[in-house]
């Protein structure tokens, strides 16, 4: 076979190609601190790669949700106990009027500290989340308590967020039932038969006593809600626990399947670098004169 200086010459160039190829993948792993960068250099750990980040992706998601849904919660949880802290100072007033021995002056008082509470308790029916109403079902948009028509406009939807792999979790409280009932049994109607009954003086403590029992029922139905809200509570917090264990698991993974070996990868850098510099001493001593360089 005759060799010529063009398949040197060749030859040369492609191993020089060769090893500055190398140097420079060497060099792109240690400056990055990644082990791949581009699905050919290691299509196995890209693969792993993708999986644990769509993992983390799902994993930052869920967590975001828990913190919306901890937002709903706490803002409900407030708004129930504030409902509640009224209730109790509405039944002191309801036990002040149901005596007989109570003069319709103050029982006139008592009344109207009744429609000033209940008109606080129809603020807290409208509370608000942001822009969004929290006892109005999925009708968020408008407030569930109309006080013009003393109706409720909301509904009974649910609002589910997501907070693992196929598990959700109801965050919002439609509060027909609480706050107005079938019509005459819930709280802000019961406030208003208390208020009629203590401004009308034909009413006797008899009349008013009933009222006491529904009250009563009515505290029991908000601080029944309030547990439940507080029973949720602890579940964000022992879910958003998991999650923050799991983000860390798997960023580790991530790491380990990503993150280059600092001290492999400078030994590698120092090899492929010796290794292109020995191409180019072989170079300098393939490349002699020839010939021609005498025939001037």
């Amino acid at each position: 076979m005759r060799i010529t200086n063009t398949m040197l010459t060749n030859n040369l160039l492609r191993n020089m190609y060769t090893n500055l190829k190398g140097l420079d993948s060497a060099q792109e792993r240690l400056y990055s601190q990644r082990e791949v960068h581009r699905p050919s250099d290691d299509p196995v750990r890209v693969v792993t790669s993708l999986a644990l980040r769509s993992d983390l992706g799902e994993v930052t998601q869920y967590q975001g949700n828990i913190g919306e849904a901890q937002s709903w919660f706490e803002i409900t949880e407030s708004a129930l106990g504030n409902a509640t802290d009224i209730l109790q100072r509405i039944r002191e007033l309801a036990g002040s009027g149901a005596t007989d021995t109570t003069p319709q002056e103050s029982r006139d008082a008592l009344a109207e500290e009744v429609n000033q509470l209940k008109e606080q308790l129809i603020q807290i029916a409208n509370s608000t989340h942001g822009s969004r109403y929290i006892f109005g079902g999925t009708r968020t948009d408008a407030a569930p308590y109309n006080a013009a028509t003393e109706g409720w406009e909301g509904n009974e939807g649910d609002i589910q967020f997501e907070i693992a792999t196929g598990v959700t979790i109801q965050v919002n409280l439609p509060g027909k039932e609480l706050f107005v009932g079938n019509t005459t049994d819930g709280a802000i109607p019961v406030l208003t038969k208390l208020a009629n009954s203590l401004e009308d003086p034909s009413k006797k403590g008899a009349d008013i006593s009933p009222l006491l029992g529904e009250i009563d029922k009515i505290l029991d139905r908000f601080i029944a809600r309030r547990g439940e809200i507080g029973a949720k509570v602890n579940r964000m917090e022992m879910s958003l626990d998991r999650l923050g264990q799991a983000e860390i698991t798997g960023t580790e993974l991530l790491s380990k399947a990503e993150d280059a070996d600092i001290a492999k990868a400078i030994i590698d850098l120092k090899s492929q670098e010796n290794a292109y510099r020995v191409t180019l001493a072989a170079g300098a001593r393939i490349m002699m004169p020839t010939l021609m360089d005498f025939l001037s």
